[in-house]
């Protein structure tokens, strides 16, 4: 099974012809497209997508990314063995969210047609080789770039992170993990009070609310509103809140 995850948008032919290629390759394959609305160029919305995702595919599902503002670039082009399954993609810390997972890291040796869609020339027949077994063209590396995350932690009442994502909802997803807020009835934002819920339902039209989402990470959100525009924050913005 191969998974694609893309920044192309739904407007243009880009994201077609990535599973073309992979087809003619590999007729048999298994095509999951995850999403091409990742926003354009931001590797920190792919990270945060591949990590949402990955433990919902079978073992060895090969996980293809063509988000890359750095194509034709000196940046690698990598193949990751995971710990359930492949990435497949530009070396540009995609990998971040997932990088205690990552087993071995290998460069891909191809060239391009043209130096303006590795996704197209490298990264989709790689991955559709590497779903039918064979891996060719990849040498070992040492290493992959990340971006820098502000580590979660919780000193007494207080807890750090950082926003890893806002969805389009507009919610304001932490990297705040449960088992660190799991005692609040309230939290502290910033000197703003906001009250520590179950689901979205819980709250009243219009109320800022804060809840474990899905993923079991912090979130803030606004019954049929957007805590994107209440708090105005962005992904990478580092926060501190107080558990009440």
């Amino acid at each position: 099974m191969i998974t694609i995850t893309t920044d192309f948008g739904y407007k243009d032919h880009y994201a077609g012809t990535l599973k073309g290629v992979i087809l003619s390759i590999n007729p048999r394959a298994s095509v999951v497209e995850i999403t091409h609305g990742i926003k354009r160029h931001s590797i920190r919305h792919a990270s945060y997508v591949l990590r949402a995702f990955i433990d919902y595919f079978p073992e060895g599902t090969v996980h293809l990314f063509v988000v890359d503002p750095g194509v034709g670039t000196s940046r690698k082009g990598i193949v990751a063995e995971l710990d359930n399954g492949y990435y497949v993609g530009p070396d540009n810390g995609i990998l971040t969210l997932v990088s205690h997972r990552v087993k071995k890291v290998y460069e891909i040796k191809m060239s391009a047609k043209n130096p303006t869609f590795h996704g197209r020339d490298i990264f989709a027949p790689v991955a559709a080789r590497i779903d039918m077994g064979i891996f060719a063209n990849i040498e070992p590396i040492d290493d992959f770039v990340k971006f820098k995350v502000e580590r979660p932690e919780r000193h007494g009442n207080q807890v750090k992170g950082e926003i890893l994502h806002i969805d389009h909802f507009g919610n304001v997803i932490t990297n705040i993990p449960d088992e660190m807020v799991k005692d609040a009835n309230m939290i502290d934002l910033h000197g703003l009070k906001i009250r520590m819920v179950k689901t979205y339902g819980e709250g009243k039209n219009g109320e800022l609310i804060a809840l474990i989402n899905s993923e079991n990470l912090l979130e803030f959100a606004v019954n049929q509103g957007s805590a994107e525009l209440m708090l105005n924050y962005a992904p990478g913005d580092k926060i501190k809140v107080e558990v009440l």
